[in-house]
């Protein structure tokens, strides 16, 4: 019987000594079914335990596992294995595809355009590799970081450059 077992124990005797009515000892409770022969616990000196049917047994703190489970594949080489995830078909679906600089310099300007902030400032890009470089003259510093926000969310955009020259108003 380990030191653990041996408390259980001890605690559990103490609430039949103390019943009300009996002046004698009664064991109510039937003898502990040990399953934790052989197992080692990783971290010894923490107090609770990853499984659940211990921790409710011996009034131990609950600790759920820290780390995932996890399958091959994804685009790092691992996948999640819980939730709702997506088929292999469905993420090759979903995935998007590579975009030229063309398309992808025409819906930056687009969005520069249409945007209430950046339409009123001279703006230009130019794109190569997914690599976009904005150009022109903003009032602020915040501007341009605004600007180049809206670049970056862009799909296909690798990096954005930031080129612009302040004219403060």
């Amino acid at each position: 019987m380990t030191d653990r077992d041996a408390r259980y124990a001890s605690r559990e005797n103490q609430w039949d000594e103390a019943w009300p009515g009996t002046g004698e000892k009664v064991d109510r409770h039937p003898p502990e079914e040990i399953d934790t022969d052989g197992e080692v616990s990783p971290f010894p000196e923490i107090s609770g335990t990853t499984d659940s049917l211990e921790s409710t047994r011996d009034a131990e703190p609950y600790v759920p596992p820290s780390d995932p489970p996890v399958l091959p594949g994804g685009a790092e080489g691992i996948h999640m294995g819980v939730g709702f995830g997506f088929s292999a078909e469905e993420e090759a679906y979903s995935d998007p595809a590579s975009r030229g600089d063309e398309s992808i310099h025409d819906e930056a300007m687009r969005v520069l355009r249409e945007d209430s902030l950046t339409s009123r400032y001279p703006l230009s890009i130019t794109v190569n590799r997914g690599m976009v470089r904005l150009s022109g003259t903003v009032q602020s510093l915040e501007d341009a970081e605004y600007a180049m926000s809206l670049l970056g969310n862009l799909a296909g955009v690798v990096d954005v450059v930031d080129d612009t020259s302040l004219e403060p108003a």
